[in-house]
């Protein structure tokens, strides 16, 4: 017989003996950890659960600068310029900018790299609408399946007014060969980002998270990037 069954009976019986009290302080004094973790597991899990069923739409936008030590971050220069720009009603839903994420999909795919994993948690939620980084590291990262590929219908404006820009990435069969190019980003490196603001000091590129519901608004930030507007 399995010795953890043998214990975990000896156990069962023990408290099975003890007044309903003592019952409760045992069960606490010894296992309060996984008591703790599944109520974590539970509580979370309830959290995303109802996130998801709700699609609360907290953001007009939520842009990942990454591999960046540019002041680039909620609350810049560079923020405020934006918000000033798109005139969205931010006490009706928030603009968020991050540039504390720091990951190369070239490099081993990002395996092990704590900015990566969050990365990946906040685009499979539908939390990153768009992400920034250098175009080569953007192009590799399209195989992870994080971007957009930017011929889907959904991104048919951006096509038309950026497809001059693209940044494709390019999938291979089961024997190695070479597919047909996807486009997962629009090259913005003669863009404010390295002009003006100063985030990346050469190039950059970006591209749009796979479940993003705020394209409309990913188009708002190019436009302002580029100048256009």
């Amino acid at each position: 017989m399995n010795p953890n069954k043998i214990v975990w009976s000896e156990e069962k019986a023990k408290i099975k003996r003890l007044p309903f009290k003592e019952k409760l302080r045992y069960i606490w004094t010894y296992f309060w950890i996984p008591i703790v973790a599944t109520l974590f597991v539970i509580c979370f899990g309830t959290f995303l659960a109802v996130r998801i069923a709700t699609n609360i739409p907290d953001n007009w936008l939520m842009v990942t600068f990454a591999n960046t030590y540019a002041d680039a971050g909620t609350g810049s220069k560079l923020w405020e310029d934006f918000t000033d720009y798109a005139g969205y009603d931010l006490k009706e839903k928030k603009v968020e900018f991050n540039a504390e994420s720091y990951f190369d999909y070239t490099k081993n795919q990002a395996k092990g790299n704590a900015y990566y994993n969050t990365f990946v948690t906040l685009v499979d939620a539908g939390e990153i609408d768009a992400v920034t980084m250098e175009p080569k590291s953007l192009a590799a990262l399209g195989e992870s399946g994080r971007l957009f590929d930017l011929n889907d219908e959904k991104c048919a404006g951006i096509k038309a007014k950026y497809a001059d820009r693209f940044v494709y990435y390019t999938p291979v069969d089961e024997n190695g060969s070479e597919l047909e190019p996807i486009p997962v980003g629009v090259d913005i490196s003669d863009s404010l980002l390295v002009t003006k603001y100063h985030v990346y000091p050469e190039g950059c590129a970006l591209g749009i998270g796979a479940q993003s519901k705020n394209i409309k608004e990913v188009g708002d930030f190019l436009q302002f990037v580029l100048g256009e507007g």
